[in-house]
């Protein structure tokens, strides 16, 4: 199933986790670098193996423009696996956007750039290039499970990881329930009987 990036527009991470029941949202460590950082793609993964670095050089190489590089670190936190080197490579190879459950570098640098870039925190320290690291296979990353190919949503909530074969339905879900919450926002709350309402609604089970 082709993604395409329009599709995707007139929604966000709440509105997707509401579709997908909570299922493929990242922990709440991934956050953005900038809160103003919004992405979408199909998953290149990249699974380290012993704090190898070498292996981000790879998928740089060989992912597609369009692309999110998604970072499994094998639970590493003391060192980075990224700085802005790689995110300017990422950039200019027409990526969408880089999510990594470890660490990275240079994030204030990052942080000021207009590339999407989600991790769990920063650190100087950079490790040896092992080249051990494996591409293109399925990982965990921020709790949740990615292979190749599912589409990364990301904004200044954090990320959702959806199904290729399930995004339709999805973004459809996700676009409707935007709607019901502009209703709410717009006629709802600022109508005390409908207000009223609601909020009765809401109290039948106590």
């Amino acid at each position: 199933m082709n993604f395409q990036k329009d599709d995707w527009q007139g929604v966000s991470t709440t509105s997707l986790a509401d579709a997908l029941q909570g299922v493929g949202t990242m922990n709440s460590h991934i956050k953005p670098l900038n809160k103003y950082m919004r992405m979408v793609g199909p998953a290149f993964t990249v699974q380290i193996i012993k704090n190898d670095c070498a292996v981000v050089f790879k998928a740089l190489h060989d992912a597609a423009p369009g692309e999110v590089l998604v970072i499994d670190t094998d639970g590493s936190a003391d060192v980075a696996f990224l700085g802005e080197i790689v995110v300017h490579i990422a950039q200019k190879r027409g990526l969408a956007g880089i999510v990594i459950d470890g660490c990275i570098r240079d994030s204030l640098d990052i942080s000021e750039g207009s590339f999407p870039v989600f991790a769990k925190g920063a650190v100087p320290k950079i490790p040896a290039a092992v080249y051990l690291g494996k591409t293109q296979q399925v990982i965990q990353c921020g709790g949740a499970v990615v292979k190749p190919g599912m589409i990364i949503y990301g904004d200044a909530d954090g990320v959702v990881v959806v199904p290729e074969e399930k995004q339709i339905d999805v973004v459809k879900n996700a676009k409707s329930k935007e709607a019901a919450d502009r209703w709410k926002l717009t006629r709802m709350i600022p109508d005390s009987d409908m207000l009223q309402k609601f909020l009765d609604e809401q109290c039948v089970h106590e």
